[in-house]
């Protein structure tokens, strides 16, 4: 793992997420000194979960993280453009210019459907794709049950939302702590 990997493997270990973009709410990849070929370094290894948790932006759990957080959050129902997207990854992993030519759902309905799923952590970036340029790629999209089947799952403790708040505290806002955890 080169350093910068490493740094963005070590941050995510002590607090927990971290956001893709810059933003005025949480650090940014690159408010740490990383950048994009970093976070698919750790998608490639599944040591981060790829998602729209936090304010609908693309954000980063740690694998702790996550199972913290999956303990916290209502389930919330797919409706049908969800369901069909997410029955279709379930499968396997695949690129969205793929999913949405088998999905034939209308761009905004994709869309809706497709950042639904993200933000309610039912699929994450499995595996980087096609380098595009040095800033970005595509990716390989999957259900979170397919990405769970690359990790190990650790015992979650029965006071979660704490110990996620622990992690949590040191970045996020109480504000926006029960806002994620509803």
């Amino acid at each position: 793992m080169d350093g910068t990997v490493k740094r963005l493997s070590d941050y995510l270990e002590t607090y927990g997420i971290l956001t893709c973009n810059m933003n005025p709410f949480l650090p940014s990849l690159e408010d740490i000194g990383c950048g994009w070929s970093d976070a698919t370094a750790l998608i490639d290894s599944h040591d981060l979960f790829s998602c729209k948790v936090f304010r609908k932006r693309t954000s980063y759990l740690s694998r702790k993280a996550y199972f913290l957080l999956k303990q916290c959050r209502t389930i919330i129902p797919h409706d049908q453009s969800a369901g069909l997207i997410y029955s279709l990854l379930d499968g396997a992993p695949m690129e969205t210019k793929h999913l949405k030519r088998l999905a034939s759902l209308s761009p905004k309905s994709y869309s809706a459907a497709f950042n639904s799923l993200l933000e309610n952590m039912d699929i994450t970036a499995i595996q980087n794709n096609r380098v595009l340029n040095s800033n970005w790629s595509s990716l390989l999209y999957g259900t979170a049950r397919f990405w769970e089947n690359y990790v190990e799952i650790p015992e979650t403790p029965q006071n979660a939302r704490d110990e996620l708040w622990n992690i949590f505290s040191k970045t996020m806002s109480e504000k926006d702590f029960s806002s994620l955890t509803k």
